[in-house]
């Protein structure tokens, strides 16, 4: 399965696509039987074999499986490699690609029609229908790329071996990813630890000293929360922020200034100069990153 996170920013599928689909599925999953109906129906128009009505048949669980997640709107990798799957058992039973696109433009029309049926609101009704073609879109297209790519692998060995080395390389990504959240969660409960019994520690010092050097282990366990929420994005197929690591930078630079600040010492004039234009440097590069980061 080919990885497809940038299929969601190529739509344009956003949260508020996710909640449109999520506003209208209690109300279209109970049609789902009909639609199985209807598309059984719809399929024997086709001049298919027997192998392959019998494989539509056995496998008609799926496609009420993919009609409820459809409207979760949960366009992670999961889901891409279950749609992708869908597109793979369609080459295995060599359904033409006519029947294929025939089908996917069948079903899309069904939703439509039983949306615009169903919302009153001609806004709210614009925006869900908008938000469903989109899911749609997303959806034909991993299906027909699934089934090109085993079609095409079937007659160049050399594509299927390259496309055997991408999934290995993904499973063992998202193996090095797992890695790295168990680390950060380990780490993260550790800081928390260490930032509780350093408290009780320091209740019989000066109220100044104890709530700078709390607030200095503070910035640690909150540079280590934004990384693992970072990590577990790019798990779900999110893209990866290089304005993070400019604020971990920044943070450390925040907390030596506290500690510096804290010790009270003359001496320590050109450092603390130093500090505070590299710090003055870093939230100036942070802020121009995280504004490219949110105009992508």
């Amino acid at each position: 399965m080919r990885y497809r996170k940038s299929l969601t920013k190529n739509y344009d599928l956003n949260e508020h696509d996710v909640d449109n689909l999520l506003f209208i599925k209690p109300m279209i999953s109970r049609y789902k039987d009909e639609f199985i109906e209807d598309f059984t129906e719809k399929m024997k128009t086709f001049p298919l074999s027997e192998k392959q009505v019998a494989a539509m048949g056995s496998n008609i669980a799926k496609l009420g499986s993919w009609f409820d997640t459809l409207f979760d709107g949960n366009a992670d990798n999961a889901y891409f490699a279950f749609v992708g799957k869908l597109g793979e058992s369609l080459n295995k039973y060599k359904f033409e690609q006519e029947f294929i696109t025939a089908m996917i433009s069948f079903s899309r029309l069904w939703i439509h029609e039983k949306i615009f049926g169903l919302v009153d609101d001609e806004v709210r009704r614009k925006k869900i229908l908008i938000s469903m073609h989109k899911m749609m879109d997303i959806n034909s297209e991993i299906i027909l790329g699934s089934y090109y790519d085993k079609l095409v692998s079937s007659y160049n060995p050399v594509y299927s071996y390259r496309n055997k080395v991408v999934d290995i390389s993904e499973k063992f990504s998202f193996f090095v990813h797992t890695l790295m959240v168990i680390t950060l969660i380990g780490l993260t409960l550790t800081a928390g630890v260490a930032f509780l019994a350093e408290t009780v520690h320091l209740f019989g010092k000066k109220p100044d000293h104890a709530l700078i050097t709390a607030l200095g282990s503070l910035l640690i366990i909150w540079v280590l929360v934004e990384l693992l929420h970072t990590e577990i994005q790019m798990i779900k197929g999110g893209k990866f922020k290089n304005s993070i690591f400019i604020s971990v930078a920044l943070i450390a630079f925040i907390r030596d200034l506290m500690i510096i600040t804290l010790k009270h010492e003359t001496t320590n004039v050109l450092q603390q100069g130093f500090i505070l234009l590299a710090i003055t440097v870093l939230g100036l590069v942070y802020w121009l990153i995280v504004r490219t980061e949110n105009n992508n």
